[in-house]
């Protein structure tokens, strides 16, 4: 069935037009919150899909590390969170353990004052692990990663193994892959974009299974070739 639309706004941000359906206002009233038996009704948005991702976006940050001390044990970590920034940052092994009552930052919920104030509170309240780094070997210097070896400067991986690969998002079973995005189950790659099983391939986007070539895009099982499509 077709999202009826209810209402026509306009951007705050940018002024752009942008519509709210009927499907918007179950999802909102879905999630309003429930205190004491009374729901506090989610408002609509004010700022377009585009400006609200630009915002969601802007608080994340996974690419940019810093060194800071850890606000538990005092030892020099490697974080995601700025020094000048005042979240209490532990390092990721102290924030996994059970060395703290997690039920110590509970709050009550004051119907009085706004949520987000509240919820403000709250994150700079409760302590943050400094990366999310599992199951990695000489690979400090990485972040939203797991099961790297001797990588630097990798992001976003998912859960293959990665080895020896640097200044990488998004890669996984890869070995030498260098300046890369995207690539699965490569080896000794440069600058490649969305390759799969690829050996030996460099500046190439979108190909799979190719080896020895170099500038290629769309390309499948290829070899020794340059700057094919």
């Amino acid at each position: 069935m077709a999202e009826k639309i209810i209402e026509t706004k306009q951007c705050k941000n940018c002024g752009t037009s942008f519509s709210i359906t009927d499907k918007d206002i179950a999802f909102y009233d879905k999630v309003s919150p429930i205190f004491n038996g009374k729901k506090y009704g989610i408002s609509t948005p004010t700022h377009c899909p585009d400006c609200r991702q630009q915002r969601r976006l802007a608080r994340r940050n996974e690419r940019k590390l810093y060194k800071r001390t850890c606000d538990a044990t005092g030892k020099d970590i490697i974080t995601m969170y700025a020094p000048d920034r005042d979240f209490i940052v532990y390092d990721q092994q102290e924030r996994w353990t059970d060395n703290r009552d997690p039920l110590a930052y509970g709050k009550e919920v004051n119907t009085h004052i706004s949520f987000f104030a509240q919820f403000e509170k709250l994150l700079h309240a409760v302590p943050r692990a400094s990366i999310v780094n599992t199951n990695s070997e000489n690979s400090m210097y990485t972040n939203y990663t797991a099961n790297n070896k001797n990588c630097y400067l990798i992001f976003s991986n998912s859960y293959g193994h990665n080895e020896d690969c640097y200044y990488g998002t998004c890669l996984s079973k890869c070995t030498l892959c260098i300046d890369s995005i995207n690539v699965f189950e490569c080896q000794q790659c440069f600058d490649c974009c969305d390759c799969t099983n690829c050996y030996s391939v460099i500046s190439s986007k979108n190909c799979l299974t190719c080896q020895n070539s170099f500038f290629l895009s769309d390309c499948e099982s290829c070899s020794f070739c340059i700057a094919c499509k």
